[in-house]
C-alpha cells in the first residue's frame, strides 16, 4: 500500500513538471515558445509636423523590441511594417533573417518604435537622427501558452517641435514698405548623437547642461523657411512672416534658450531696407517631448512684444479639456523707433 502512494506521488510530481515546462514554453517550435502578433487597433494615428493628422500609411516601417521587465534585458527585436489595409502590422519579409518572434510564457514589455531601429548595446540604445520626428510606445503585457496578440499602447512623439512667426502690428502697417525674415539662429539645441534612443524606456536622450558637448546652435534660413505677408488691409497685422514647417528638435533640460532673429525692414521714409537683429535670451525654457512651441514676435513703433505658447503636438478640440493644454507667456520691451538692434531678456 506504502509503495502505490509513493508511486502515486511520483507520478503527480512528474505531472506538474510537466505543465511547468509547457507554462515556460518548452517543447513548442523546438523550445523558442510561441508565436506573437501585433495589432494597431488602438494607436493613434500619425502626426504630420504641420499639425494636421495623417493616418499610419501602409507600408511604414516599425521595430518591436520584447524586454524582461525585471532585468530590462533585451529578449527579441523584429522589423514589421503596416499591411497594405493600414489596419495591422505584418512582419517585414523584405528583410534578411526577419524571422517570426516566437516567445516563452511570460510577461515582457514591448517596445514599437518608428522609424525602424538598429539596437545597440545589447539592445538598450538606438540612434534618431535630428528633424526626425520618432514615435514610441512601451507596452506591459502578458505572453500566453498559444499563439498570442499584443494590442501594442499608443505612439507617443518623442521629439519636440518649434515655429516662429514674425509680424508688424496693424498699427504700424502703413509706415513700412517691406518687412522679411532673413534667419534665425537659435542656440543651445541638443545634438544627433549615437545611441541617443533609450530602451526599453522608450526616450531621447536629455542630456545635462554642463554637457556642453552636447549642444550646438541650429539656423533657420529665412527665404526658404518662411512666407512673407503683405501689408495687410489695416484689419489685422501685415507683413506675417510664418515659418512653413515647425522645426522637430530634441527634447532638452530647462535651460537658457538664445535666439537671433534678423529681419530687413524698408520704411517709407527710407531709401533703402536695413537688416536689424533681435537677440532673445529667454531663461528656464525647457522642450518637453510631444509638445510644441510657437515663438510669436510682433514688431511695433516703440516695442517688440514676444509671446512663446506651449502647446500639444496637434490642436486639441476636445471641449472637456480646458484650454487644451495650452500655456502663453508674454514679454512686452520698449525700444528707440527702429532705431537700434535689440536685446531682450525674459524668464519663463
Amino acid at each position: 500500500m506504502k509503495g502505490k502512494f509513493y508511486t502515486g506521488i511520483l507520478a503527480l510530481l512528474l505531472l506538474l513538471a510537466g505543465c511547468d515546462k509547457a507554462d515556460v514554453g518548452r517543447g513548442e517550435n523546438d523550445g523558442k515558445g510561441y508565436p506573437v502578433s501585433f495589432t494597431l487597433a488602438e494607436l493613434r494615428p500619425m502626426r504630420a509636423v504641420d499639425g494636421d493628422a495623417t493616418d499610419l500609411q501602409a507600408g511604414t516601417a516599425l521595430t518591436i523590441a520584447a524586454y524582461n521587465p525585471n532585468s530590462g534585458k533585451l529578449v527579441a527585436a523584429r522589423q514589421y511594417k503596416v499591411n497594405n489595409a493600414a489596419d495591422g502590422l505584418e512582419l517585414d519579409g523584405s528583410i534578411t533573417d526577419n524571422e517570426p518572434m516566437y516567445l516563452p510564457v511570460g510577461t515582457y514589455d514591448f517596445c514599437a518604435m518608428t522609424p525602424v531601429q538598429t539596437l545597440t548595446g545589447e539592445g538598450k540604445h538606438g540612434t534618431v537622427a535630428q528633424g526626425t520626428d520618432a514615435l514610441g510606445s512601451v507596452t506591459r503585457a502578458q505572453m500566453g501558452a498559444d499563439a498570442t496578440t499584443i494590442q501594442l499602447d499608443n505612439l507617443d512623439h518623442l521629439a519636440s517641435q518649434i515655429s516662429f512667426t514674425v509680424q508688424v502690428v496693424k498699427q504700424e502697417v502703413d509706415s513700412v514698405l517691406s518687412f522679411a525674415v532673413q534667419s534665425i539662429e537659435i542656440e543651445g539645441m541638443v545634438k544627433a548623437t549615437t545611441g541617443n534612443y533609450l530602451l526599453p524606456e522608450n526616450k531621447l536622450v536629455i542630456p545635462a547642461i554642463e554637457e556642453t558637448d552636447r549642444f550646438e546652435k541650429l539656423a533657420i534660413d529665412g527665404s526658404d523657411a518662411f512666407t512673407a505677408g503683405e501689408k495687410g488691409n489695416g484689419s489685422g497685422p501685415g507683413y506675417i512672416n510664418t515659418q512653413k514647417t515647425p522645426r522637430v528638435v530634441f527634447p532638452k533640460a530647462e535651460s537658457t534658450f538664445n535666439a537671433i532673429i534678423k529681419v530687413k525692414i524698408q520704411r517709407n521714409k527710407e531709401a533703402e531696407a536695413t537688416d536689424r537683429l533681435l537677440s532673445v535670451k529667454i531663461n528656464r525654457l525647457a522642450f518637453e517631448p510631444g509638445k510644441r512651441y510657437l515663438f510669436e514676435v510682433n514688431y511695433g513703433w516703440d516695442y517688440v512684444r514676444f509671446n512663446i505658447t506651449v502647446a500639444p503636438w496637434t490642436t486639441v478640440t476636445d471641449d472637456s479639456e480646458v484650454g487644451g493644454g495650452v500655456q502663453t507667456v508674454t514679454h512686452t520691451i520698449n525700444i528707440n523707433p527702429w532705431g537700434e538692434d535689440i536685446k531682450l531678456d525674459m524668464d519663463i
